[in-house]
């Protein structure tokens, strides 16, 4: 047996180092904050005519099913859509939820913070929108530009995307 080191393993040794390399730099870094969006445009198209498309792994599961079914009053209004296009939604909102089949890490810390007996129907309610939230002054939410915490945009530029990266957050006056 040869103690020497080998053209083969000194290459499988790079290309072990290469691929290790190239999978750390395309995981996204802690601040990036990115909550997939699905990749159909049946989100877009049903809710994001009426407001921000909220990202999809901000709440479990259970919140979206229960929204889905509450359509008819939707934060007060009608916002029913064609049983299809329901059922198109309700299976993207699962898939994609904070408990869902493609929750990351983050998603899935974010689903543990809401308690098991409860459906938050406002992203703003959830302990982790608190917590990333807790040194945004009252009077920031009250700005004329703002409006509102659920007016994601606002400061998230990227929101629609399911991208709320610290570095990318621009305050309006």
């Amino acid at each position: 047996m040869q103690n020497g080191i080998t053209w083969k393993g000194l290459a499988i040794f790079c290309a072990s180092v290469g691929l290790a390399g190239l999978w750390i730099s395309n995981t996204p870094r802690d601040d990036d904050a990115l909550f997939p969006l699905p990749r159909g445009r049946t989100l877009v198209n049903e809710c994001g005519g009426c407001h921000v498309v909220y990202a999809p792994g901000l709440l479990p599961a259970r919140s979206w099913r229960k929204m889905l079914a509450e359509l008819d009053n939707h934060f007060g209004e009608d916002a029913s859509v064609q049983e299809p296009a329901r059922l198109a939604l309700l299976k993207d909102l699962e898939d994609m939820a904070a408990d869902g089949a493609f929750a990351d890490m983050r998603m899935r810390r974010l689903a543990a913070s809401v308690p098991v007996n409860t459906a938050p129907q406002h992203i703003t309610e959830t302990a982790f929108f608190k917590f990333m939230h807790d040194e945004v002054p009252m009077s920031f939410w009250r700005r004329k530009a703002i409006g509102a915490p659920a007016n994601c945009v606002a400061c998230h530029p990227r929101a629609n995307e399911g991208r709320y990266g610290e570095r990318e957050v621009r305050i309006p006056q």
